[in-house]
């Protein structure tokens, strides 16, 4: 085939597992008679350069990470006028993205995949001027996944997420917000919100898994409001673990874009990192603006 073929793994992802597995992706690759180049990463950020510098001049782009390091991929390549199709290995903690696609964690069955050759069409999101792949959140327990141990993750899995998460939970958010979206303005003080793409988030299944589709152009938008006491937390607690919309809390809708403007900086994550903070955030739904092997 002699297709050029680009790998970028993240030793640091989850327990490291993908290093056992870039042996048999290269030697797959080999026999293929594909050229193969493989780049570690080394800091934050490094992901991105690679990417746009030298995703134009390859065939395949193959992440090895989690859902940190396929937002920095995604974040080189979009930009690009010449895109590489991707690929993925999920090998961090979580990796919510790769379980809505039911991308699997075995390196040979992602080979497998490659070989298929099954290009998939994904959206991708825009907040303000940075791009995520399936969730711009913020409010309570949203900088669960950047503020966890990376030590803590390896030792204790998802578990690590909800027993940093449980601190948070005698200071509840309230963030006065302004929503513009589908032609209407919504005003009210919500504890969270999320806008996604994903049927999972955290590894939790979403309230809006029916609706979640990856190439329709439009956001699932959660947001719920600020409980006033314990036994309403208790409420909207109910409705989460039964994945319903209690519309006394919260508010769901579909969107291809839309507004969100507050008095006060809030702070965001971005598939589960840090999004910085902003008074007024935009986000708009890319159609199909990356090509992924699945």
């Amino acid at each position: 085939m002699n297709r050029n073929v680009m790998i970028i793994m993240n030793p640091k992802a989850g327990k490291g597992n993908g290093k056992s597995a870039l042996f048999t992706i290269c030697d797959r690759f080999s026999k293929a008679q594909d050229h193969v180049h493989v780049y570690i990463t080394q800091s934050k950020g490094h992901v991105i350069t690679l990417s746009k510098e030298l995703g134009p001049s390859h065939d395949i782009l193959l992440c090895i990470g989690g859902d940190g390091t396929w937002n920095e991929v995604i974040n080189g390549v979009l930009p690009l006028s010449t895109q590489p199709h991707l690929a993925y290995l999920p090998s961090g903690t979580v990796n919510d993205f790769a379980s809505t696609l039911k991308i699997s964690k075995s390196p040979e069955k992602l080979m497998d995949t490659i070989e298929r050759w099954n290009p998939f069409a994904c959206d991708i999101g825009l907040f303000n001027t940075r791009y995520f792949t399936y969730v711009a959140a913020f409010g309570i327990f949203t900088d669960v996944s950047y503020s966890t141990p990376q030590q803590s993750k390896n030792m204790f899995g998802k578990v690590a997420y909800y027993l940093e998460g449980m601190k948070q939970l005698a200071n509840i958010p309230r963030y006065h917000i302004k929503l513009h979206v589908n032609g209407e303005t919504i005003e009210d003080d919500y504890m969270f919100g999320c806008i996604t793409n994903s049927k999972y988030v955290a590894g939790f299944t979403t309230v809006s898994t029916k609706h979640a589709q990856l190439d329709d152009g439009l956001f699932e938008i959660l947001m719920i409001r600020t409980p006033n006491n314990p036994l309403d937390a208790q409420v909207i607690i109910a409705a989460l673990l039964k994945r319903e919309v209690n519309h006394d809390w919260m508010y769901f809708t579909t969107a291809s874009s839309l507004d969100i403007e507050s008095i006060e900086d809030i702070p965001w994550t971005l598939d589960g990192e840090d999004g910085g903070s902003t008074t007024l955030a935009h986000i708009e739904n890319k159609n199909k603006a990356v090509t992924i092997l699945v």
